[in-house]
């Protein structure tokens, strides 16, 4: 099971899924090879040998390298992106990043943003109810009171968070996943699809095309 969620193999479920999925994204916003792209919160992998390296533009809090000369670099907070004007990019991009920014007003803060700036955009987050929490690959963890979330985060040797050497207090403190009702009312203008998995839906997708 932990395998399949490796997101460093190539060849695991969970890589093969994300493959899929970014096909599905160009296909759904008809990408141009002429598209200014802003990905929020993402990193060079997803895009390298998609011939749209020169477009795209990645948004973080920091990166460990900024090693590709075909990518702009820029920091800051995806809740406030003062550093670009109101449509500057033809489409965002973000995977996998809206139930990090916080618990409270910082998803409205990061979807009006995304709107803003966006033409078009396309925002998957994993689905509040899948079996397997996404994060600490642990079932129904999302369920938990908040101490047993943090007792289990912290000895769970599993996790993705774990294995990435994160802060696990500081991120539980702001992860929140979302459900299909939410999604929609931070995006309302979007069209919401499902990615699932035998039957079930395991991430959540708000595009604008």
């Amino acid at each position: 099971m932990f395998s399949a969620a490796d997101n460093t193999n190539p060849n695991s479920f969970s890589s093969k899924a994300r493959r899929k999925r970014f096909q599905w994204f160009l296909e759904k916003l008809n990408v141009q090879s002429t598209d200014k792209i802003l990905d929020v919160g993402g990193t060079e992998n997803i895009w390298i040998g998609t011939g749209l390296e020169k477009n795209v533009t990645l948004l973080n809090i920091d990166f460990k390298q900024q090693t590709h000369p075909d990518f702009r670099y820029v920091i800051g907070n995806a809740c406030q992106m003062d550093m670009f004007q109101d449509k500057e990019f033809d489409i965002v991009f973000s995977n996998s990043v809206i139930e990090h920014v916080g618990k409270g007003i910082e998803q409205k803060l990061f979807a009006k943003e995304v709107q803003r700036v966006a033409k078009k955009y396309w925002v998957q987050t994993p689905y509040l109810h899948f079996p397997l929490e996404p994060h600490f690959l642990f079932p129904f963890f999302q369920y938990f009171p908040e101490k047993l979330k943090l007792w289990v985060g912290l000895r769970w040797k599993y996790s993705h968070l774990k294995k990435n050497n994160e802060n696990i207090p500081e991120e539980l403190s702001r992860l929140k996943l979302l459900n299909k009702k939410e999604l929609k009312s931070l995006f309302p203008d979007a069209q919401i699809i499902e990615e699932k998995i035998f039957f079930l839906t395991k991430s959540i997708i708000a595009y604008k095309a």
